[in-house]
Order: C-alpha cells, then structure tokens, then sequence
C-alpha cells in the first residue's frame, strides 16, 4: 500500500499505518454495500442494461479487493479497489451517454480514495486518468457519440448519490480522524521531547552536583591529549594540587609507582574501564598514599573523555595491616596455648579450629577435632551436664569455670573446667572455648578429704594418732611428732609416729632443740639440716640421719604457745605449696583440737567441783521449801484464825444488838465482815501463788476444751442469774500439767465473766491461734471493760489492779498466779485490750519438760 520512495511514506510511524489500514478497511466496507445498492437501483430503474452490468462488476470487484485485504494484501487491495472504481465510474458515464451522470459522483469517490490510500506518484496517475477520461467523455457527449442519456430521476438516482457520499463521507472522516490522531501525537512526542530535554538538564545539573560533592577524588580527562577537563574538590584535598593548575593542562605526576601506571593504562585501554585498581599514589608534597583507583571510558559525540576516581584506603590499610598483625599474634597464641583450645560453631558445634594442647586434655589431635562435633567423639559423659552448659552458654554469652566430666580418646573418664565466650567470626556465632584438665587437682583433693575424714570423727587421743597416721601417709613422712607442752616447759607426746608405726607417747625435753625455734614462730618452718644453724635435736629421730623438718607451733586462742606439730624426712625435700597447704591445713585442726582438749579438762576439773556445788545449793533449796511450807501453814493458821474470830465476834454483836443499832451501826459492822472477806480471799490467792511455786511439773496432754467446759459449768452454777454466751473450740489439747491448767483457766475465764458483768450481751471466747511454728498458742477473748494499755505493765505483777474495788472484786493475784504457771511450764503470756472494746489473752504451756 506504501512505497518506500514516497517520502511522506517512508516517515510514517506504525501509528499511521495502522491508521490507514483501518480506514481502508471502513471503505471496503462501505463499497460492499454501497456497489450492490447501486446496481439494484440501476435495476429496478430499467432493468439489467448495461450500467447495471457495470454494478455489478464493481461488485465483484470490491469484493475481491475485501478479500485480498483480509488475506493482507493490503496494497495489491487499496490499487485495485481505486481504479476499479475510476473505470466502472468511466464505463457507467458511457453507459448513461452522459458526464452529468450519477457516474462522475463515483469518479469522484475514487479520486478521494486515491488521495488517501495510494502512493503519490499513483494517486497523481489515478488523477490524470480521471482529469483525461472527463475531457475524452465530455468530447464525446459534444459530438454526439454517446447514445441518447436517460435523465429520469428516481429512486435509482438517490441510491447511487447517497452510496458515493457516504463514501466519501467514510473516506473524508477516516483521512480527518487520521490526521487528527497524528497532531496528537506529534504533540505528545514533542512534550517527551521537551520532558526528556529537561530531564537530561537536571541529570546533567545531578551528576556535576555529584562530580562536585563525593567524597572521591574525581578527575576528567581528554583520551587523546590527556588534557584536564575537570577536577572536583575531593581531587585537591588529596593529592594538593590546586584546581587552576590542574584544568587544560596536562596532570602531573600522580603515580609513585610507574609500572602501576602502565598497568593502569593498559586495561583502560584494553577493557575501556578499571574497576578497583589497589595502587601507590603520590600527593604534590611528594608524599606517598594507598588508594584504590577506578577509571571510565565516556564517549561524548565525536570526543573520548576518561573519568578517573580514587579512594584513600592508607588508613584502611594501616588497620588491615593491624589486624593482620593481631591475627598472627592470635593465631600463636592459639596455636602456642597451654590450654585446650577450640572454636567452633555455635549453630551446629562443628570444630573449627583446635590447637595442639588438646592432645594434652582429651588425647585429641588437631585434625582429629575439625570437622566433627563433640557429639560424634562422644565427649560428654553426662548430658545433663551437656545441656547445663549449652543452657548457660545460650543464656548468658559466657560460661567460667564449668566442672564436669569429659571421655577422652580412650574412652577414659577425664575431670575438666570449661571456660567459654561466645565471638563473632565473620558474620557466625561461634564458641571460643579452653578446656582444662584437673584430674590430678581432683586426685589432690580426693586425697585430702580422704585424709580429712580420716581424722574427722575422731576425737581426743584418737584423734592425734589418726591424723599422724593420715599426714605421713599422705606426705610421704618417716616421722611425725604432735606434742603438747606442760607447765615445766617439757613437751608432753599426743603421737609419736617413726617409720610407718606409732610409738608410745612420752615426756621430751627441749632445752637444746630445734622445736624450741619452732614455738617461737608464728608461721610454717622448714629446716634444711645441712644449711640450718640450729640444733637439730628433734627426739627421737637420729640426729644423722635427718635431712628436712617443717614444724608449727600450736598456739591457744590468747596466742601463747601450747603444742607443736613437726614432720620430718629422710631426704633432702623442698615441701610443693600442696604439701605445705596440707601441713598448714592439719596444724589449725590439730590445733583446734588440742584447744577442744585442753578446754575439755578444765570443764571436767569444774564438773568435779560443781557436783559439790549443787548438792549443797539443793541442801539450801531443800531447807527453804521447808520454811517456805512453815511459813504457810503459819498463814493458813496464824493470820485466819484472828479472822475468823473477828467474823463470828461481828455476828455475835449483831444479833446481841439487834434492837438496838442503828442504820449507821449497821453499816459499820458490813464494812468490818466486807474488809474480813476481802482479807480472808487475799491470804487464800497469796497462799496459792506460793503454792504454784513448789513441787514438780507432771507434763501429760490434757484437753484444754473439757478444763474449760468445766469451769464454765461452775461459773454458770454461782451466778445463775448471768446471760454470759461461752464459745469453746473444741478439741484444743496442751502438753501440760492438768492441775495447773485448771488454775490457769479458772482465773483466765473467771475474769471474762466477771469483766463482762455490764455487758449485754456478754461474749467469751477460747480458741487456738494459727501458728506455722513452735508450740500451740491459745486466746481467751471477751467483750467486757477490759484496760488501758498504757498501764498493761502493771497486769501481771501481784496486787495490782486496773479497776476500782468497787466496781469489781478481786485482789490482784490471779493473774500472777497465771503468769507464774505459764512460766514454769517455759511458755509465755500476753494481754491486749481497749477500755470499753474487751480483752484478749494469749498463752502458750510451751514445749520443754517439767520444771
């Protein structure tokens, strides 16, 4: 349809191809249905003559050109369907017999359609065609060579008018939509164009912002004379060279090392960019610097630019050097370690790395460990013991001093402490872990305890020859001497170890000897005998055959000196620090337990001496209990005797005066017998008060709830008359002496009844307070008066009261007599209380035996 020598054609965009593919494709359509329309008028006018012979095959013809069009012979479809129309249009004029036939109209469509679908060289023909037939068929008309026109209008007419202007109504809106759509988008090319011109400039304004501002030193040159176009000021602040002296001129010398230059210039050359380049660079001052070099060929229209950057990495460098440094002192530390050392990693427990000295704690070399897990060697014994540290490790970011067990290469029990820190090795968790073996420390310790408790349950004499025992076992000693010393300055034998086997004890004497110089000294000696300048007399070892003594004094808590402690070898011996701790060890036991001993004697010397003592005190005790009842029974006859004559003489005087008192008489002689009873109650309470005090306790479990419904029966039985609401717990029991509880409730709830006498209603209360610990505390609880606590002192001390007689009764002994029973059976007692709010006792009968 478009020949690429138009040279509108060949400028056309896919967009306007398409364009006029689909007005072609609305033409045809249109021609399809105009061409049969039009024959059928042709028909219907005057029957098949021979215009409408040429109808219809215009038809056929538009049809065939349809059908190149859908088979996409687009351009064979556009020529055909054009100058078929043009020749039906001139053969359809010469069929009428005139040009102002309905024909011309159809030429005319053709020729639009010339204009819009074929080339211009064609559409020119397809107009000259048109321009020679009109003149050739307007001659003709002139000289009468066409047959008569039939100028009847009708229906025909119309049908042909309205089938060519609707096409070339198609053709006209397609060709004007078409070239609406191309102003369109030529403008939207246009705005890209302007967007993207713009867009370049803000691009370009970016990247010299950024030439201008990184941190890299950036320099532009010209490829071909090495010129500088530019440099940013990163580039003077590193190598020094000031911006004037650097633009459109050559660059000086900025390479300290030439050959890095050639290599540099090379790849540019080769590969048109470096990327990376580690080089030796040099500043004006001469001064050279580590920096990493990358370069970029630029082509810029018919100019090669090359843009250069460089990074100063001296101080990179410097830590690179550094760590690299650490990592070969780390790496010998590791590897030189007397300590297991291993790293593995966190996630897996894989061996990483291991140093030699594995070999020394587990049998392990170092190839053996990497690659594998404690897991696979079957290290850990105990996997408690395994979760215990993997837990704490977890946990904590740490592990310090971790005992446990471990199996070696051969399958042996190993006893081990683990220290571990959890490090960061590039990005992976791993477990910086040291591994030391302290079987024989263990060994060492098993041997002391075992020593230890050979001499810890023993005590006095047995003890001494027990621990000399043990000691020259454990130290490897031919002789051991423990002695205590006596009042005349001799040493007194507590065991006496020669050669493997005790010896008896004995007195030594030690004027002229070594152990002399030994109680004189606060800390551990050590004598060698051939470098010593003492006298090396320690009886009974053999003055020649003794090479090393090691001695300690005992000494009493004042510090003065009352034993020593010697071991003795055969040969020369330089004691380890494990052999003096253990010295040092046995001598404060050894100590302590003569201390224990001495102490032990004197306590026997006392007991001897005490015996004397309380026999004579029980004598004296025994001699007062005598008085004490003598005392008594002089009350009880002595004092109540003159009472009760006083009483029966005031009876007497009554009756015999009967006629003749008075009201005030009367009264007089009631004061006398109320003062007798109060007397005659007060030398009863005094006398039981002195009571509580004699004889033994007889402890046995009494049931505190039936002593207390007990005296609430006799209560209710001399006061009848009272409203009193007695709550008891049931099943409070005591460990205590039952006649003594008895008292001890009789004046607890005898004093609630009588405190309540004002109260309605009147409430007494006994129950067990609740106690995690120690003996069962019980309470007696009432509504009543009860007291002041700022006087509560005053409660338990005898013949005090914190009511008036007159307002209640008593003498101010009861709860004496409470206190004193409660106190011989080791229990206590407390009163609490509010005036007008009731009182509350609580006691305890305590948990010891009789007193």
């Amino acid at each position: 349809m478009i020949e690429h020598d138009d040279p509108l054609a060949s400028g056309q965009s896919a967009f306007l191809l398409e364009s006029q593919k689909k007005t072609l494709a609305a033409l045809l359509m249109a021609l399809s249905l105009a061409a049969p329309l039009i024959t059928l008028g042709v028909t219907l006018r005057e029957g098949f003559s021979a215009l409408a012979g040429v109808g219809a095959s215009l038809t056929l013809v538009v049809w065939l050109s349809l059908w190149l069009f859908r088979c996409e012979r687009i351009r064979l479809a556009a020529h055909t369907v054009v100058f078929a129309v043009l020749a039906a249009s001139v053969v359809g004029v010469v069929a009428h017999g005139t040009v102002r036939s309905a024909a011309v109209m159809v030429m005319l469509a053709g020729v639009v359609a010339a204009g819009s679908f074929l080339p211009r060289r064609t559409m020119i023909l397809a107009a000259l065609f048109s321009i020679a037939a009109l003149a050739v068929l307007n001659a003709m008309e002139s000289y009468g060579m066409l047959r008569q026109p039939n100028l009847q209008v009708g229906w025909a007419l119309w049908i042909t008018q309205t089938a060519v202007l609707v096409s070339v109504l198609v053709s006209v809106f397609h060709g004007r939509h078409r070239t609406r759509e191309a102003f369109i988008s030529h403008e939207r090319a246009l705005a890209r164009a302007t967007q993207v011109e713009s867009d370049l400039r803000a691009s370009e304004a970016r990247f010299v912002g950024l030439f201008r501002n990184t941190p890299a030193a950036c320099l532009v040159q010209d490829l071909k004379t090495r010129t500088v176009l530019d440099v940013n000021e990163a580039f003077v602040k590193m190598f020094g060279y000031p911006r004037e002296e650097l633009v459109g001129r050559s660059p000086p010398e900025l390479w300290a090392d030439l050959g890095e230059q050639l290599a540099f210039r090379t790849r540019l050359q080769a590969e048109g960019r470096v990327n990376g380049l580690r080089a030796r660079a040099k500043r004006s001052d001469g001064s050279p610097f580590d920096a990493l070099v990358f370069a970029e060929t630029i082509t810029q229209v018919d100019d090669q630019l090359v843009m250069s950057m460089a990074l100063d990495i001296s101080a990179e460098m410097a830590s690179r050097r550094a760590l690299e440094q650490s990592e070969e002192r780390f790496s010998k530390a590791f590897s030189f370690s007397p300590v297991g050392t291993v790293i593995c990693r966190l996630r897996d427990g894989t061996y990483l790395e291991a140093n030699p000295s594995n070999q020394d704690v587990l049998g392990y070399q170092a190839n053996e460990l990497l690659g594998r897990t404690s897991t696979e060697l079957n290290v850990w014994i105990s996997p408690e013991d395994r979760r215990t540290y993997t837990s704490l490790l977890h946990e904590q970011g740490q592990v310090l001093g971790f005992a446990t067990r471990l199996r070696n290469k051969q399958g042996e029990a190993v006893d081990v402490q683990l220290w571990s820190q959890v490090i960061d090795l590039n990005g992976e968790a791993c477990e910086l872990a040291y591994t030391i073996n302290v079987t024989e420390e263990r060994r060492r310790e098993a041997m002391l305890m075992s020593v230890a408790r050979g001499v810890s349950s023993k005590t006095g004499e047995a003890f001494f020859l027990s621990l000399a025992e043990r000691l020259a076992e454990g130290i490897g000693a031919e002789g051991v001497l423990i002695g205590e010393l006596g009042q005349s300055g001799e040493l007194d034998t507590l065991a006496l170890l020669q050669e493997g086997d005790l010896q008896p004890n004995r007195t030594l004497a030690l004027a002229q000897t070594t152990l002399i110089g030994i109680l004189a000294q606060e800390e551990l000696v050590t004598i060698d005998a051939r470098a010593s300048q003492m006298a090396l007399n320690v009886p009974p070892v053999a003055l020649d055959t003794l090479q090393t003594l090691s001695g300690v004094a005992l000494r009493d808590p004042d510090g003065s000196a009352i034993g020593v402690m010697a071991v003795v070898w055969r040969e020369r011996r330089d004691p380890t620090p494990d052999v003096r701790a253990l010295l040092t060890i046995f001598a404060s036991r050894c100590n302590a337990e003569l201390v224990r001993l001495r102490r032990d004697r004197e306590i026997r010397r006392l007991q001897a001496t005490l015996e004397h003592r309380v026999a004579a005190r029980t004598q004296q005790l025994e001699y007062l209990n005598r008085e004490l009842e003598s005392f008594s029974y002089s009350v009880s006859h002595d004092l109540k005797s003159p009472l009760r004559s006083m009483d029966g003489f005031t009876h007497m005087l009554r009756e015999q005066m009967a006629d003749r008192l008075t009201q005030e008489d009367e009264d007089l002689i009631v004061r006398v017998q109320g003062a007798i009873a109060r007397m005659n109650s007060l030398i009863t309470d005094l006398l039981a008060l002195a009571r509580v005090s004699q004889g033994r306790l007889q402890r046995m479990e009494v049931s505190l709830s039936e002593l207390a419904k007990d005296v609430t029966r006799s209560l209710h039985h001399t006061d009848p008359d009272r409203d009193v609401e007695v709550r008891v717990q049931p099943g409070l029991t005591a460990n205590c002496d039952a006649r003594m509880a008895h008292i001890v409730l009789e004046n607890l709830l005898g004093n609630a009844w009588k405190y309540t006498r004002h109260q309605t209603p009147a409430l007494i209360e006994m129950g067990l307070e609740h106690s995690t610990s120690g003996p069962p505390r019980f309470y007696v609880r009432d509504n009543g008066a009860g007291f002041d606590m700022s006087r509560s002192e005053r409660l338990f001390k005898p013949f005090n009261r914190l009511h008036a007689v007159t307002e209640f009764e008593g003498s101010g002994v009861g709860l004496a007599t409470v206190r004193r029973i409660i106190e011989r059976h080791g229990g206590d007692i407390a009163g609490t209380g509010k005036p007008g709010g009731g009182a509350t006792f609580v006691f305890s009968f305590g948990s010891g035996t009789t007193g």
